[in-house]
């Protein structure tokens, strides 16, 4: 019993490893991984055999040109155009289906595979969080069943895991803001002094020099103070009073409580978009930064066109390393929507409700 016990304990603390946000981490990563090796072993002899295919057809139809020009004993142009035509345009159909059908790339030699570790992993990526850029699909009856279940697993288990990241990173923003960013301003910007109030002694010596005050001999009270109309808050004032929400701010212990204005997550995104777009712009030659900001946004909001995809030109450098780069920029920057999504609906409910009382 006492073993059962113990068996139970940890079954119940490995399932709550599981399901906490580094358990759950753990678990999509090396889900990506086990996907990029699975697709590796499936799709890449197809497309090793498709590019040997079309090379021995690329050879076969060479050698039906020359053999169609030695034939010819007298050389007319249009008979040999005509027929020189016929065997090209073959060759362009075989080409046809080849890159349209069976994917191939246009690339003949066997190291430039787009089946690698690194663009099986970048696959499986874009099957599990929905986005599908549509370069590189399988080819093969088992790779497209696969897809299927390994989607049916990976798309809930994704969304499960970016979620509890995501409130996860806005906590952690939520602090970080509250500590660091508060406690810059209260430095940048200190405490004006309080302008010297005279004492009330001051006062006294000050009205007896003046002759005192008649009103209160006549009738032994102190006259009412002059009621002031109200003037409108000086620089001194303002600053008090913003000094003294920061300091609201920095005395909160739960870290949900604080509220992280809506303007400061949309600067969050965009400069990630921009470092993105920066980014690429280096690592791939014929992108401008237009082309770099339009893909980060259409990847990080799951669009996914696939017009443009980094490391898939033939002449780029680094291609396996580029794409790695792309699996892990895509990952963060879901993670990090999430985060500004949570903390911009936490934001949105509060004004609500603020809104819904005052009316």
């Amino acid at each position: 019993r006492s073993k059962r016990q113990k068996c139970a304990a940890c079954c119940k603390k490995f399932t709550a490893f599981l399901f906490s946000t580094v358990g759950l981490s753990c678990l999509l990563i090396s889900y990506t991984i086990i996907g990029g090796l699975i697709f590796v072993e499936l799709e890449s002899d197809h497309e090793k055999s498709k590019k040997h295919t079309v090379v021995n057809q690329r050879h076969l139809h060479v050698q039906k040109l020359w053999n169609m020009t030695e034939e010819m004993n007298v050389f007319h142009k249009e008979n040999w155009t005509i027929l020189a035509e016929q065997i090209l345009l073959s060759y362009e159909k075989i080409v046809y289906q080849a890159t349209k059908r069976d994917g191939w790339g246009g690339n003949d030699e066997e190291t430039e595979l787009q089946w690698t570790f690194a663009g099986a992993m970048l696959y499986s990526i874009t099957v599990v969080t929905t986005i599908g850029y549509g370069h590189i699909a399988p080819k093969t009856l088992w790779g497209r069943v696969v897809t299927i279940v390994y989607a049916i697993l990976g798309i809930p288990l994704t969304l499960l895991t970016i979620t509890n990241l995501g409130g996860f990173m806005a906590t952690a923003f939520r602090f970080i803001y509250k500590n660091i960013c508060c406690g810059l301003c209260c430095i940048f910007c200190p405490e004006p002094t309080r302008p010297r109030v005279r004492s009330s002694a001051v006062r006294s010596r000050t009205n007896a020099e003046n002759g005192g005050d008649v009103s209160k001999s006549l009738t032994g009270k102190a006259p009412p103070p002059p009621t002031k109309p109200k003037r409108p808050k000086n620089q001194f004032e303002v600053k008090v009073q913003w000094r003294s929400g920061l300091s609201r701010i920095m005395k909160t212990t739960d870290n949900k409580a604080v509220r992280v204005p809506i303007y400061v997550s949309l600067m969050v995104l965009a400069s990630y978009i921009i470092i993105g777009a920066i980014l690429f712009t280096i690592w791939e030659d014929e992108w401008d930064f237009l082309i770099g900001s339009y893909f980060c946004f259409i990847t990080l909001t799951t669009i996914g066109f696939g017009d443009y995809v980094p490391g898939t030109s033939v002449d780029s450098w680094a291609n396996q390393e580029k794409l790695v780069l792309c699996a892990m920029y895509l990952i963060i920057g879901l993670a990090l929507i999430a985060m500004c999504f949570d903390l911009m609906q936490e934001e949105a409910r509060k004004k609500f409700r603020t809104l819904g009382q005052k009316m």
